[in-house]
Parts: structure tokens; sequence; C-alpha cells
């Protein structure tokens, strides 16, 4: 009887379950590799929430550029015409490059509000971002800024060395976590905590005080 040919088949099945365990492993590995730990964009806002949540039942919802504007508008607006013990306010923050989705957010927030009788209360105001975030904005700018340069005469480079020597000789260093980005209050109702807060703008639209 030919005996080898049983080792044969046993060490075919081997090799062919062997892969899927190797596959499986490779793709654990590649999932938890495509996680970074980044700084967390919820961080500067901790403390003004902190402030606000004794008193209001405060949402914080973030905008990214995955965000779909139609879900983060019904989350936003579901949380503010709840019923609740304590009076609602929704905070919408975004990195600088996805303001403009913001604003669309909270510009159709607006719209759902009016629609169901409610007046709006919108405080803006500018914050920090973490470092990391804020390096990444930096960078972002600089690689579009120097594609803008690309396109114009390189006649003008020694006078743009000059001009930036001279700005770093009579101006103050830049601080490299000075990048900005803007975050927004929603509510149904005044919020005096937040009006009377430093770099605060205020929008509002009430019926009853017209």
């Amino acid at each position: 009887m030919p005996v080898p040919s049983r080792d044969h088949g046993s060490s075919k099945r081997k090799h062919a379950t062997n892969p899927s365990k190797d596959t499986g492993s490779s793709k654990r590995l590649r999932t938890k590799d495509s996680q970074p730990a980044n700084p967390s964009l919820m961080k500067p806002h901790e403390s003004v929430i902190a402030e606000l949540a004794p008193k209001y039942d405060v949402l914080a919802a973030s905008v990214i550029s995955s965000t779909q504007i139609r879900k983060r508008v019904t989350y936003v607006a579901n949380h503010l015409l709840a019923q609740a013990e304590k009076p609602r306010l929704a905070l919408l923050y975004a990195r600088t490059a996805d303001v403009c989705k913001l604003i669309t957010v909270v510009e159709q927030c607006k719209r759902v509000l009016r629609d169901e009788g409610k007046a709006w209360y919108q405080y803006n105001q500018l914050f920090d971002l973490p470092g990391e975030l804020g390096k990444r904005e930096v960078v972002e700018e600089t690689k579009l800024g120097r594609e803008a340069d690309e396109d114009e005469d390189e006649d003008s480079d020694d006078f743009e060395v000059m001009h930036s020597r001279f700005e770093d000789a009579v101006l103050p260093p830049r601080s490299s976590n000075s990048v900005k980005s803007m975050r927004v209050f929603l509510s149904i109702a005044s919020v005096p905590e937040l009006r009377s807060r430093q770099g605060v703008t205020v929008q509002f639209k009430d019926e009853s005080k017209a």
C-alpha cells in the first residue's frame, strides 16, 4: 500500500490551514496599525464643558471631513429639542480645514429649530488646536503655499529671502501652538455664561424679543 500518499494529503491539509491563520493575524495587525494615537480634538473644550455641565445638559459633537452632514444635524437638533430637566446646549467644533462644514451643520440646525418654532442662540469662539493637530494644520498650509509659489516668477526669490530675514529680526517668534480653529455653541435659550466669555460673538433669532 502506498503509505506516503496519506502523509502527502495530511501535509496538504496543514499547508492549506496555516495561511488562513497567518492572513487573519496580518489583518489584525493592519487594523491595529491603522488607528494611530492622535491628540483628541475634544481636549480644548473639556474645561468649558466642565463649567457649563452643572447647569446645562451639554452635547459635544465634532465635525470632521468624514462627518455626514444630515446625520450630524439630526443628532444635534434632536438633543436641543428634547425635553430635559436642565437647559440643553450643543457644542460643535472642528479643525481649521473643516470649519466650512461646521458652519453648514450649524446653519441647517438653525433651520430645523426655526421650522419647529424655536428660538436659537449661537455663540462663536476661536480655540487653540492641540499641539499635533496644530502642527498638521501648519504643514498642510505650508504645502499649499509652496504649490502656489511654484507658479510665481523666480525673480522674487531674493526679495522673499530679505523679507523673511527682516521679519525674523523685528518680529517676535511665532508660537508653534497658535493655530486657531472655531467652535460654536447652539441653544434654544440664552446662555449668559457664554455671552460673558472673552472672545465670544453672539447671534440669535428669538421672535419673542423682536
